[in-house]
């Protein structure tokens, strides 16, 4: 199976960051004191917008899936504090952009790397995530991890990337 995050990967997080703080780079703002406080309790995950490359993300992770036997999903992390809303919140922003019918599995949670092994065919998942410290979890717990965040990124990157993260499953 291989997981998509979405902040960071198909979703552009900091670009929503600095259109909803007003600032010009999302350095700028102290994201445990102001960030998490003011977005507890809004709609702010369904208003991020998205990145050129996130519809050829998803339509690269599903051919591949499925080409390979394997499975796709969303594993994405709830904003901390206010878990239910903002996962409420995905899945509608999933939805408004038509991702969300064409996705079979779909997970909120803090803890990602328990997904490793969910599947039938006792092979790792792959889980593609802006968050090194998400990816050393992934891959501690047994999984196979790709860092890779859209805006900084490249497309052939990620399809290099998730080709060898294939190959290596195959060989487990």
């Amino acid at each position: 199976m291989i997981f998509l995050d979405m902040d960071g990967v198909i979703a552009d997080f900091f670009g929503g960051i600095e259109s909803e703080f007003g600032i010009d780079h999302w350095k700028d703002v102290d994201f445990k004191e102001v960030v998490f406080a003011q977005l507890r309790s809004t709609d702010f995950f369904y208003r991020i917008p998205l990145f050129d490359v996130s519809s050829k993300i998803v339509s690269h992770v599903k051919a591949v899936a499925w080409q390979n036997e394997t499975d796709w999903g969303i594993c994405s992390s709830p904003l901390r504090g206010d878990s239910f809303n903002s996962a409420y919140w995905k899945r509608q922003w999933l939805l408004k952009y038509d991702f969300m019918p064409q996705v079979p599995n779909c997970i909120f949670t803090a803890n990602k790397h328990k997904y490793v092994w969910m599947g039938t065919d006792n092979l790792p998942n792959i889980l593609i995530d802006d968050k090194p410290q998400n990816i050393k979890r992934w891959n501690d717990a047994g999984g196979i991890g790709i860092r890779f965040q859209a805006n900084e990124d490249d497309f052939e990157y990620l399809v290099e990337e998730l080709e060898n993260a294939l190959k290596k499953r195959r060989m487990v």
